[in-house]
């Protein structure tokens, strides 16, 4: 993982090469400046995985296109890169044509002028999300999932829109209440681990904390599978998005010893 983000200039050259295959992007990418960015990294269920750091980079990707923060040319950027319905398998020269006209350019001039500002602004997005993002070790034995640290969660209008609105975000909410429970669990029994020996109080407190940590997984479980029947199986906390199906592992629970 990049300890601080690449250039927007080195980005720009990387996001210039997936304009060819568009999104989603194929899984053959091994572009280390684009793969390694913080907030890739921090968006991937398994970080040592090259095909989940695609995977996040491709989400991350099409969420920055979706909301492209230009309205003159929002649409001709979703197009380029193959986000527009309808655009998806279709070819770069295809892409580039229907984008200029729905840009009002020529196609010359959308591929010189226009194409360039568009991935150097995607870059510039790529950048800021980057930043956003930072690794944090906790200095215990095993392998610790990456944090992510990002906005910080608020109530807003659109949370309480409606009655389906509210309860989904209640279930979120819900759901990282348990996530976090069980990240200090199994934090509380690597630090015990660690500093236990042959001692008998020691080894008391290492089994309580043992016997806490494993009485949250099924209740967790239990509210994994209702959001997905409910919702599906993507959530959003702050800019990141998250597999549902996947949020013991990003706990870091491993499975029992």
């Amino acid at each position: 993982m990049q300890r601080t983000p690449p250039s927007v200039e080195n980005i720009a050259r990387s996001v210039r090469q997936l304009l060819r295959s568009g999104l989603p992007l194929p899984d053959g990418l091994n572009d280390p400046v684009l793969l390694d960015l913080r907030g890739v990294v921090a968006r991937s269920v398994d970080p040592e995985s090259r095909l989940d750091r695609v995977a996040s980079l491709s989400r991350l990707l099409e969420s920055l296109i979706v909301r492209y923060p230009d309205d003159v040319l929002s649409e001709a950027a979703r197009t380029i890169f193959a986000v527009t319905p309808g655009t998806r398998g279709t070819t770069l020269t295809e892409r580039r044509a229907r984008a200029a006209t729905e840009a009002s350019y020529d196609q010359e001039h959308f591929r010189k002028k226009i194409e360039p500002k568009i991935v150097q602004r995607v870059a510039w997005l790529l950048h800021q999300d980057a930043q956003q993002y930072t690794p944090r070790d906790s200095g215990l034995r095993g392998s610790t999932p990456y944090e992510v640290s990002g906005d910080t969660p608020y109530i807003s209008r659109d949370d309480l829109s409606s009655q389906d609105s509210a309860e989904r975000e209640e279930a979120v909410s819900e759901l990282w209440g348990y996530v976090y429970f069980l990240r200090a669990a199994i934090l509380r029994v690597e630090r015990l681990k660690a500093t236990t020996a042959d001692d008998v109080d020691g080894q008391r407190s290492l089994d309580d904390a043992i016997s806490q940590r494993d009485a949250l997984i099924q209740p967790l479980q239990i509210l994994i599978r209702r959001y997905i029947d409910r919702y599906g199986e993507t959530l959003m906390s702050g800019n990141a998005e998250f597999r549902a199906a996947q949020l013991l592992r990003l706990a870091g629970w491993r499975g029992a010893e």
